[in-house]
């Protein structure tokens, strides 16, 4: 089995090893180190997978059928359409897989599509046109009209594309998107981000295809 040191990382690489979840803090840009902190995703997350011990958490192990951990990278980031980098919270490989974790506390999935499209539009007139045609390439990639993604949270159909581009470059031949849950089951943020994935999950269905990768969507719970 691998030693629980040598699985964790900051980044895509492996030149920044991740001993206790708080080594975190000290990779992020200063400007970012405050979203590290008890009760929010990010410090919730490293320290319930760092909890496992060189294995995959319980509940996601169950979710993948093993809990055969190879490296787990916090803070992960892929370039997808559009230019943009999307950044995982934690991107796990396991044997023939990888694994994108968009962990969850009280925190949104950010924008609607129909607001991201527009939200740079004061600063650069050609970025609605171009982030049109990026919805535009996820609808005919997932064979949906792209007006039915504008309801969508545009988080969640980067995160799903990330997840297949990796697989695809690390010669995976499938890959996972797992929201991480750690909102208590009974208040409102968690019915919100619920109500939101299984909106998605309902246009695209539970496994859809990107770049020839297979995707399965899933949620998991894991209130504090």
């Amino acid at each position: 089995m691998i030693k629980p040191e040598a699985c964790y990382f900051f980044g895509t690489g492996t030149q920044k090893p991740i001993n206790h979840p708080t080594d975190i803090i000290r990779h992020l840009p200063p400007e970012r180190r405050h979203h590290y902190r008890d009760g929010y995703s990010m410090a919730e997350a490293a320290k319930c997978w760092m909890a496992a011990h060189g294995q995959l958490p319980l509940r996601i192990a169950e979710l993948v059928g093993n809990d055969t951990l190879e490296t787990a990278h916090f803070e992960y980031g892929e370039k997808v359409w559009g230019g943009g980098t999307s950044m995982t919270d934690i991107m796990a490989f396991i044997p023939d897989s990888v694994i994108a974790v968009e962990a969850k506390a009280r925190e949104s999935f950010d924008d609607e599509v129909r607001n991201w499209i527009y939200k740079e539009a004061a600063k650069n007139l050609r970025s609605p046109p171009h982030r049109l045609g990026v919805i535009g390439q996820y609808g005919r990639a997932l064979g949906v009209p792209a007006e039915a993604l504008l309801v969508l949270r545009y988080q969640l159909l980067h995160r799903t594309l990330a997840s297949a581009r990796v697989a695809r470059q690390r010669g995976r031949s499938r890959a996972w998107m797992i929201v991480h849950s750690f909102a208590p089951s009974q208040c409102e943020e968690h019915a919100r981000n619920r109500a939101d994935f299984d909106r998605y999950v309902s246009l695209i269905g539970t496994t859809p295809v990107l770049e020839g990768i297979p995707v399965r969507l899933a949620w998991s719970d894991e209130a504090i």
